[in-house]
């Protein structure tokens, strides 16, 4: 494994356990210090994290996403509603190549359930992300892609749970059977179900440890 994966691998533990919290000032020199790794491959670390969303750059350092709590459940006050409906569109309005799409999607997830939080997140987004697109309004997609953006922290830190991921796959299991079998009604009750119990475990689980 090379210094810079070494270097990204903790760093992104740091964050998902809170070390470093949201709006925590992340410093080359001080990471290269902690970890005992040069400043370059902990500059690469960095700039990766930043493309994948975790942090951002601020002047000559990255600062964690700074969300508050309450900006995290303002979010999916939002997101529950829209991917509601954008499973209720899809429904309706998917093409059987976007529904084959979406299912080959959630075959991906069920074969890589034993993997890195990070793919996971990245591998669920997509799920969304493509039932968003069957929905075919822009800018349900466009809102859907922002708030999974402003919450990449959370929903990398929700794949550490070995029993969420499996309850994750359970509950896109009925939603995109619900789209495949043209239910709108069952596929918005399905993913707001599954939103509402992502919530909840964000609250009961995610927060604590990101907050206080």
């Amino acid at each position: 494994m090379s210094l810079s994966q070494i270097a990204y691998e903790k760093i992104l533990e740091y964050i998902i356990t809170g070390k470093y919290k949201p709006g925590s000032t992340l410093k080359e020199e001080e990471l290269a210090s902690l970890l005992k790794i040069s400043r370059t491959p902990i500059r690469e670390a960095l700039v990766r994290l930043e493309k994948e969303g975790v942090i951002v750059k601020n002047g000559k350092s990255f600062t964690v996403i700074p969300l508050t709590e309450s900006d995290i459940l303002q979010l999916y006050e939002v997101r529950i509603n829209l991917e509601s409906l954008a499973a209720k569109l899809a429904a309706i309005r998917a093409s059987q190549d976007e529904i084959n799409k979406i299912i080959n999607v959630l075959n991906e997830i069920k074969v890589s359930v034993n993997a890195d939080p990070l793919t996971l997140a990245n591998l669920n987004g997509n799920l969304h992300r493509t039932i968003a697109e069957a929905s075919h309004n822009k800018y349900i997609v466009d809102i859907l892609d922002s708030i999974r953006l402003k919450l990449k922290i959370v929903r990398i830190t929700l794949f550490t749970s070995f029993q969420r991921r499996d309850d994750e796959f359970r509950e896109h299991e009925s939603i995109v059977i619900a789209i495949k079998n043209r239910s709108p009604d069952l596929a918005y009750d399905m993913m707001r179900m599954h939103e509402e119990k992502v919530l909840e475990y964000v609250k009961q689980n995610i927060l604590p440890v990101l907050f206080r």
